[in-house]
């Protein structure tokens, strides 16, 4: 009996029967250059398809020029698509695994300036703030149009069915929702009236593909907004559809990308719980009679199993867990689902690279996204001793690929725990998943054969005497020195001095906080939540423009939300100068004025710290091939160590 019987058994979506019930659903890449498939996006796929995942939806194909591919989309809107899915068709179905073209229509989702965006009504949204125009009944038949003419093109091109997007905000659920539908024609006013536009692209696609490809929406089963569609309202809505497009199955996720909260919410981030609208997907799988994916955070195999047992959806939708591990399904089957890398939620290099303007990747797999050149690191010619200084995620990371290209590999740390900053980091409230990622690392340099020492301080001629051929140096950061005129020694404490009075129930940190933020990513804004909800009254000031400022939008707005509601104040534009008695005097860098004295009785600095470098000059002098790699390179992030981690032993 498999240990997972629901997830592994096959299913069948129209007349395509899939292997498994395993999904990676529709998700931005980044990837694509000119709005068509490149090798690197077709490398990225086949990847998931060797893992044995049972079906792929393409990231959205854009149908129309008004909804131009501006961040990596692929943009369906003639026939230069058709070899590109053709080829990606061929490499992906070569292993059993079945893709179906996903079709879009961003409306005033986006930001294309100064190309006009379309919507239902001329609204706008949070994101992006840009007043779309409201659609004529002519230009709503076009785009009718160009929806049927997408998915003659995937068909064309070889894929297995189709998708059309109805959800997170984009221009059809524009349409369906109240919230932004204001029109008083046909394709307004009333429920059915708003449904129009969704029938009427359904109706033309089932029309041109025929009724053997399988067809399907995705739909938001809740907006997640106030005044929003509910599930009550699209469990009315989606059988309309269904009936419209004669479709073969639902996907249903939630909320919409046009407001913040809801966007947060419906791509969870580290802090909030997995898989948290699986009662949506029951509530409409009751009202209709074809299968349901669900994917919200369905983070591991166990838990997507439990879902389907459960019968909350007949297939589980995957998009991070698959970016972290897209060997999740074959290592599911083979009993290793011990082995699977993952997904931790921290959206450092998903969320993160995209809203950068780049591809994906994945911090604990940056084989994700550069699959051509990393994804099966080869045996080494020749067997070395490799030494690596440090257990933090670059260390933990290089010994581990330095061991799978066969070298003798013994990675050492002073401490006596790993995780290096990834301890600290898993600490405060919220974070605790990180310790999933370290102990993976862990067990997974151990199952390779690899050697892990702790309490073991390195120094150059223990090295040699060890007889290291390499050495690679992950010993992390020294602290930055940071003064403020008038604070007494115990007044100001480092973020790492905090972090670890506070989670061990020291009694450094008084009732009265000032979290001075020069970093503006998550871990001066998780020390702050954690101080208040202990009961502590915190101010956070930043030299930003706001807290957080260095953060993607999901982590961002968890951040900001429970901050807020935890009782946390901000300070944005301001930097403390001198403190004068039990007052903090602080200085704002707009105005360059002292504006304001905030009493307090602990002053946290979040500085980063200093590259640590004393140790490669001395291997170096000593003549022992060294590389430095992480924090003790250039402090960064666990995207940048793990990365850096990766390629040293790849090089070793």
């Amino acid at each position: 009996m498999p240990d997972f019987p629901t997830l592994l058994s096959p299913i069948t979506l129209g007349g395509c029967e899939i292997r498994n019930r395993v999904c990676l659903t529709g998700h931005g890449t980044g990837m694509p250059t000119d709005g068509t498939p490149n090798d690197q996006m077709i490398d990225y796929y086949e990847e998931r398809a060797k893992g044995e995942v049972g079906l792929i939806m393409l990231g959205s194909q854009q149908v129309h020029p008004s909804s131009p591919g501006i961040t990596g989309l692929l943009c369906n809107y003639d026939d230069a698509i058709i070899p590109g899915l053709s080829r990606l068709a061929t490499r992906v179905q070569q292993h059993g695994t079945k893709v179906f073209g996903y079709l879009s229509h961003m409306g005033f989702a986006t930001s294309a300036r100064p190309v006009p965006l379309w919507s239902a009504s001329a609204d706008y949204e949070a994101k992006y703030g840009e007043v779309a125009h409201e659609m004529t009944v002519q230009e709503i038949a076009e785009v009718v149009t160009a929806h049927a003419d997408a998915a003659a093109r995937c068909v064309e091109a070889g894929l297995d069915g189709i998708e059309v997007h109805c959800g997170h905000g984009l221009l059809v659920q524009q349409f369906l929702s109240p919230l932004t539908n204001h029109r008083t024609d046909a394709y307004g006013g009333s429920e059915e009236n708003r449904s129009r536009f969704a029938a009427e692209i359904l109706s033309a696609v089932r029309r041109r593909i025929g009724p053997d490809v399988p067809l399907g929406i995705r739909c938001s089963g809740d907006e997640l907004v106030p005044g929003g569609l509910t599930g009550v309202d699209m469990a009315r809505i989606v059988p309309r559809l269904v009936a419209a497009g004669a479709l073969d199955y639902v996907d249903v996720s939630a909320g919409t990308d046009g407001n913040l909260v809801s966007n947060m919410l419906h791509e969870p981030p580290m802090g909030l719980p997995p898989g948290p609208f699986r009662s949506l997907s029951r509530q409409l799988k009751e009202s209709l009679d074809i299968p349901v994916i669900h994917g919200t955070r369905i983070h591991t195999a166990e838990f997507a199993e439990d879902m389907l047992a459960r019968g909350d959806a007949d297939m589980a939708g995957f998009a991070r867990a698959l970016i972290a591990d897209p060997y999740l399904p074959r290592k599911a089957r083979e009993g290793a689902a011990g082995r699977i890398t993952p997904c931790i939620a921290c959206e450092q290099a998903c969320f993160g690279r995209l809203y950068r303007g780049r591809a994906i990747s994945c911090i604990g797999t940056p084989a994700t996204g550069r699959e051509a050149r990393m994804a099966a690191p080869s045996l080494a010619q020749a067997r070395r001793r490799v030494i690596v200084v440090g257990a933090g995620p670059a260390g933990l990371e290089a010994g581990l690929v330095a061991a799978r290209r066969g070298h003798d590999v013994t990675v050492l740390d002073a401490a006596e725990v790993p995780g290096g900053m990834l301890d600290l980091a898993r600490r405060p409230v919220g974070r605790s998943e990180w310790s999933r990622l370290i102990e993976h690392k862990v067990e997974e340099l151990k199952a390779t054969g690899g050697t892990l020492h702790l309490g073991r301080r390195a120094d150059a001629e223990g090295l040699a005497k060890a007889g290291a051929d390499h050495v690679i140096l992950a010993s992390g950061a020294r602290p930055r020195a940071w003064k403020l005129p008038g604070a007494s020694e115990n007044t100001v404490l480092s973020l790492e001095e905090a972090v670890r009075d506070w989670s061990e129930g020291g009694d450094r940190i008084g009732r009265r906080v000032l979290i001075a933020d020069e970093m503006n990513r998550a871990p001066g804004l998780a020390l702050a939540l954690s101080l208040a909800r202990s009961g502590h009254e915190v101010s956070l000031s930043t030299p930003a423009f706001h807290a957080g400022q260095n953060l993607e939008i999901q982590n961002l707005t968890y951040f900001q939300r429970e901050c807020l509601t935890a009782g946390v104040t901000f300070f944005p534009t301001v930097v403390p100068i001198r403190m004068e008695g039990d007052e903090v005097v602080l200085h704002n860098l707009m105005t360059r004025t002292e504006t304001m004295r905030l009493a307090s009785d602990t002053v946290v600095a979040v500085v980063p710290g200093l590259p640590d470098t004393h140790l490669g000059s001395a291997l170096t002098e000593a003549g022992i091939s060294n590389r430095t790699i992480g924090d003790a390179y250039a402090p960064r992030d666990a995207e940048a160590a793990i990365l850096e981690g990766h390629e040293a032993g790849l090089a070793s």
